[in-house]
């Protein structure tokens, strides 16, 4: 039997995405109409990149798709090698754009072809990106970014440019998705004039986690397909627990799998997951060192239920044994924000803040 929802790999079917149909038609509308440029945000592990591949899949668009996670935006190098590799992965896919482009591929500065593909150039020469984006374009090829809030810094500054020139003077049509949304708003200038991409009309679909009722059909369906049948309650525990998070609900299954439903999966599955949470936590923390300790502090707070800014600011003050100005909390809530590891959130008006995902939590109470 195929397992689709609960294989861990991307999605590349229809029938594979568990009920995404609005945010799917919406993405796919926003390509079919011409939009330039095709934002997909949502927190961690809520399956952006499925969506992204779906879509390209079901339109049968030809596509390059470029994942910058962990890519270290002060290398260009590293940058380049990157798009590099997507480059030459589509070629390999589609040998007929290859044969149809080479020709002219010879004549963009910065840029050798091999026997099947293409070596780039990153320092001074470097490869005319633009000129071969423009190439692609000729073939209706569709650019995708996947979590583009990691180009940070100069480099990631100069490849803004870059999109923001194929937006102007193409008819390119270019998705990006992000986990960290406020950094990935941060990249696009949604509010800054001075930043490259600064006015750009994009075309936002956001992806939110499942409700109670999602969670529940989702792991019905997905143990249906693998023929296990697991105790109502244990289903209960983990939509619970797991808390409409579809890359934990997902794990879930495949532990279920793997070893069978019982009442000890779940603090299994727990253990993994926090151990991986964390983990992503630590990175956002290494640039961070100097007000490591105060963003620590903000998570066990707000993990512990002191979730309004006072409360929070009370929190620090008692630990520091001294005051801290508005403006340092602030600049610390936003890192936070923009990160994802915290959410902001208004109910008429109060204003205060979760940690959307319920592992992080876990690990900060």
């Amino acid at each position: 039997m195929v397992v689709v929802y609960f294989d861990t790999r991307p999605k590349r079917k229809r029938e594979d995405l568990y009920d995404r149909e609005g945010e799917l038609g919406e993405f796919e509308n926003s390509l079919k109409s011409g939009n330039p440029l095709t934002v997909i945000t949502g927190i961690r592990r809520l399956g952006k990149t499925s969506l992204l591949l779906v879509g390209l899949n079901e339109l049968e668009l030809p596509h390059v798709i470029v994942d910058f996670r962990g890519v270290n935006p002060n290398s260009r190098m590293d940058v380049y090698k990157r798009i590099e590799g997507a480059v030459n992965a589509f070629f390999r896919e589609n040998r007929g754009i290859w044969e149809d482009v080479k020709g002219d591929l010879k004549n963009i500065s910065g840029l050798r072809l091999l026997g099947f593909g293409v070596s780039f150039s990153w320092k001074e020469g470097k490869t005319d990106l633009i000129a071969l984006f423009r190439e692609l374009e000729k073939h209706n090829v569709v650019l995708a970014f996947d979590e583009v809030q990691y180009l940070r810094g100069p480099v990631g500054s100069e490849f803004a440019g870059l999109i923001a020139h194929l937006y102007d003077y193409s008819e390119l049509r270019m998705v990006m998705t992000g986990s960290e949304v406020g950094l990935l708003h941060d990249y696009l200038g949604v509010d800054d004039p001075s930043a490259p991409l600064y006015g750009r009309y994009f075309h936002e679909v956001s992806l939110s986690r499942f409700t109670p009722e999602q969670s529940w059909d989702f792991l019905l369906k997905g143990f249906e397909q693998v023929g296990i049948n697991p105790q109502e309650k244990l289903i209960e525990e983990a939509v619970e627990r797991l808390d409409g998070i579809v890359g934990w609900l997902v794990l879930f299954g495949k532990k279920a799998m793997e070893k069978g439903p019982s009442e000890g999966l779940i603090g299994e599955v727990f253990e993994e997951a926090k151990a991986l949470a964390m983990s992503e936590f630590e990175n956002f923390l290494e640039k961070r060192q100097v007000a490591r300790g105060r963003y620590m502090e903000i998570m066990r707070a707000v993990a512990g239920g002191k979730r309004t800014w006072e409360e929070i600011k009370g929190h620090l003050e008692k630990k520091e044994g001294k005051s801290i100005a508005d403006s340092v909390l602030a600049r610390l809530l936003k890192g936070l924000v923009d990160s994802s590891f915290l959410e902001r959130r208004i109910e008429g008006r109060n204003v205060y803040y979760v940690i959307p995902d319920p592992i992080l939590e876990a690990c900060f109470k």
